[in-house]
């Protein structure tokens, strides 16, 4: 049997989850720095386990079971998506960092995608059409616990692609034309696996690239914009945590 037909009592057996034990949400970040990334990130976390799929850890957080894998760009993104959101995962929250195609949204800033064009690769074969939504009522939630953090959020038309290399000034002009404001490589494909099995998706991503001013992460950072992004990139994990508790609270 292809994976894509499996049913949800598979991944239950293969993770020693039975129904009713699934996580109240998946955080999903997608970054090379994947060993700091994990560490800081687990260390908010009580009780954390690593599961029988490599990379993939449940731990908790004011009562709330919470999966975490850090996985980079789409292919690899969906397929934790998918094995939560398939068992029953209410929530999948993806973070990370973006490039931007606007001037004014500088580094330091979070983008939260309320639509995205699905570019990916991937999204296709769940069923999505050429543009995908984040949960309106996620990104009010992200954007208000944002605010009160004093980080600015920039709520953003946005463009998920298959590769951070294969991108030149050219199309980049292009996706400006389009009226794209950020770019990841995960976004929209954990958007399509949500739709498909009926889980919720957020995406919050600090700025990083600025693609108009021909900077990328080779590129050396000025100090304060340094900071901003540093502060910014550890916000956004608690700030997911929160949207979480809140979407449990509203739901008790």
């Amino acid at each position: 049997m292809a994976i894509l037909d499996y049913s949800d009592t598979i991944w239950r057996n293969a993770l020693g989850m039975p129904q009713g034990q699934e996580p109240d949400a998946l955080i999903l970040e997608g970054t090379w720095w994947r060993e700091t990334a994990t560490a800081s990130r687990l260390d908010l976390l009580e009780d954390v386990r690593e599961l029988p799929f490599p990379d993939i850890f449940v731990g908790t957080w004011h009562g709330l079971t919470i999966a975490y894998c850090c996985a980079y760009g789409a292919a690899r993104a969906v397929e934790p998506a998918h094995i939560f959101a398939q068992m029953g995962t209410p929530v999948l929250i993806q973070i990370g960092t973006c490039g931007t195609l606007n001037m004014d949204v500088s580094t330091g800033m979070v983008a939260l995608p309320e639509s995205c064009a699905a570019r990916d690769g991937v999204s296709q074969y769940y069923g999505a059409g050429e543009t995908v939504f984040a949960a309106p009522d996620l990104v009010d939630l992200a954007h208000a616990r944002l605010i009160a953090r004093d980080v600015q959020p920039a709520r953003t038309r946005h463009l998920t692609w298959p590769s951070l290399f294969a991108q030149s000034d050219e199309m980049c002009a292009g996706w400006t034309r389009e009226g794209l404001v950020s770019i990841d490589m995960e976004t929209s494909a954990v958007i399509a696996v949500g739709d498909r099995f009926g889980a919720k998706v957020l995406s919050m991503l600090t700025v990083w690239d600025a693609l108009p001013h021909g900077r990328t992460f080779m590129d050396s950072l000025e100090p304060d914009d340094a900071a901003r992004l540093s502060r910014s990139n550890a916000e956004v994990f608690e700030v997911a945590l929160e949207v979480v508790e809140a979407v449990q609270y509203a739901g008790a």
